[in-house]
């Protein structure tokens, strides 16, 4: 007779079984062994993801801003300096949150229409704009070749995972699994399977987000078409500058706290503003940041699973310093 973990195993195999097929047999083997982790998480494959919290890594990718250019179409934006280039890559690091049916939807148009257009909140749009030279129009997008490697991800998670359930003696009959199964199942956790496929923050940076070497009309970004020099707003790029130092604060934390729990990410969020503290320049830094936006404009400069809790921890920060 044949057994559904065998099957998952040929299927994630086999190129022709689609990953959604792949997604709703694994559903079935996580709901009749009552693996609560695997299956919230195919969960929210199939149905999409609402909670930056619950997002994985993998999920998370470099997107390409583009500016437009009336003579030659959407072209790369530049940054004119090293301070730029780490906040426009701080706004192109973006957790993909649609359905994978949707990404492979994406991934498969004929029509050439395959990349993932990012929704910038109006405050970051009009920074980028200003950045970009004043008047041109700008878009943040993600590629084809970044979705795939979502689909790809998910598929070698549940092959991996079918593949340990073998080796614990959980194999199944039919579409059935024994008492013993059942027990041996209730005594493991896979989530660590879901974990491995996390990664460091290179694994995201699958584009080139080194915007020096393009052009935009002839130029370089904060110039214009003529290539006179047009200079940023720092006024306005203070807030950016400060949630850029914020997220490769939380970038390096990452490395001593686990943030695929809620304990861990309160934790990490917790030591980044103890170091903040501690940081007299980059608290002044902040709170003059604060003073010409709001807590919450962070929120749209940061991109990483814990964002919610420093913006939290923030928010009670800047109401003791502010007394």
């Amino acid at each position: 007779m044949s057994s559904l973990v065998f099957e998952l195993q040929t299927d994630a195999l086999n190129s022709s079984v689609s990953v959604l097929s792949l997604l709703r047999k694994a559903l079935v083997v996580a709901k009749k062994l009552d693996i609560q982790e695997f299956e919230n998480w195919i969960e929210l494959e199939l149905n999409g993801y609402t909670e930056i919290e619950s997002i994985p890594k993998y999920r998370f990718v470099q997107g390409q801003l583009r500016g437009f250019n009336p003579f030659h179409g959407w072209q790369p934006i530049i940054a004119g300096d090293n301070e730029i280039l780490k906040l426009y890559k701080a706004v192109c690091n973006r957790p993909v949150t649609q359905p994978i049916s949707e990404l492979i939807a994406l991934t498969q148009d004929v029509n050439g229409n395959n990349e993932l257009k990012a929704i910038l909140s109006p405050e970051v749009e009009s920074y980028l704009i200003q950045s970009a030279g004043g008047d041109v129009p700008v878009k943040l997008t993600i590629s084809s070749a970044s979705l795939h490697r979502i689909i790809d991800t998910v598929k070698d998670i549940i092959l991996r995972w079918a593949l340990q359930l073998e080796k614990d003696g959980i194999v199944g009959e039919g579409i059935s699994f024994s008492p013993q199964e059942k027990a041996i199942a209730s005594n493991h956790s896979y989530h660590i399977f879901i974990e491995n496929f996390v990664g460091d923050k290179s694994m995201t940076n699958t584009q080139n987000n080194d915007f020096r070497g393009a052009n935009l009309g002839g130029g370089v970004a904060g110039r214009d078409y003529t290539g006179d020099v047009i200079h940023n707003n720092v006024e306005n790029k203070n807030l950016a500058e400060a949630a850029a130092e914020i997220q490769q604060l939380l970038e390096q934390l990452e490395k001593s706290y686990p943030i695929n729990t809620t304990t861990g990410k309160m934790a990490l969020a917790t030591e980044a503003i103890a170091q903040i503290e501690n940081n007299p320049n980059l608290t002044d830094r902040i709170l003059s940041a604060l003073k010409t936006g709001s807590v919450k404009a962070f929120e749209q400069f940061l991109s990483h699973p814990a964002a919610s809790f420093v913006i939290g921890a923030l928010e009670d920060w800047q109401k003791n310093k502010g007394s």
